[in-house]
């Protein structure tokens, strides 16, 4: 009884030694899977931050101060320059002289961030992928320019080379940005077919104090005294001459 009692045991431990040697192999797709969702984490994380710090890189930067002229050319005549509506904190605005003034104070508003949609935050108009609206109205494909059906694009010349051919934007003008100093920008509302001018601000560029960012008003355009001749002969008798009170 001994014998086949310790027979039977060695043949139940036979048994189960090959049970656990036949058994199924490990399942590797399990850390496999973590593996790889971890490596995708780590490669997001890598190209995230090249993205971050080229944009911290690209122009304008918080360093920059630019100047690029704009007007808004409907039918056949500008609008009046735009002005800031609230109080600037990104940098982009204007002072109603038709120029967009851009000195980035914050990385929300440097490079690719310095668009028309920012500038806009601060200067009133609002865009869509084939509109605008400003002063209360939206503008967009087909509006009536006395019975003539207008399209709606952005002109985008280099204010030095103003007899260049213009990069011409038919949508999503908001998201064109502010990519080089002295641009010169015309949203235009016209029939097909229409010449689009520069912005009456370009000339303006030229003429901007930069201490100050005020335009310096052109000595050509000073009115002359009434009676002057080219000499400079000091005027008698003068029609604008004026005596001043004791």
């Amino acid at each position: 009884m001994g014998k086949a009692s310790s027979s039977k045991k060695v043949a139940r431990a036979a048994r189960a030694g090959g049970r656990a040697t036949s058994g199924p192999k490990r399942n590797l797709g399990y850390p496999l899977a973590i593996g790889a969702i971890i490596l995708v984490g780590v490669l997001l994380v890598l190209f995230a931050r090249s993205e971050n710090q080229e944009a911290a890189a690209a122009t304008p930067t918080l360093t920059d101060h630019w100047h690029a002229s704009f007007g808004i050319y409907v039918c056949d005549t500008f609008l009046d320059p735009l002005q800031d509506q609230v109080q600037d904190t990104t940098g982009l605005h204007t002072h109603g002289d038709g120029i967009a003034h851009i000195h980035p104070f914050n990385g929300g508003s440097t490079g690719k961030n310095a668009t028309l949609a920012k500038w806009g935050e601060t200067t009133g108009i609002e865009f869509t992928s084939d509109s605008f609206t400003v002063n209360g109205t939206t503008y967009q494909d087909g509006y009536d320019c006395s019975g003539q059906p207008a399209d709606v694009a952005l002109y985008v010349w280099d204010a030095d080379d103003p007899d260049g051919e213009p990069t011409v934007y038919s949508d999503d003008f908001g998201k064109v940005h502010f990519d080089r100093d002295r641009m010169a920008m015309t949203l235009a509302v016209v029939p097909e077919g229409t010449d689009v001018p520069l912005p009456p601000s370009t000339s303006d560029l030229d003429r901007l104090d930069p201490t100050t960012d005020a335009i310096v008003p052109d000595e050509s355009t000073t009115t002359t005294m009434a009676g002057s001749t080219d000499s400079t002969e000091p005027v008698e008798n003068s029609a604008t001459s004026t005596t001043a009170a004791p």
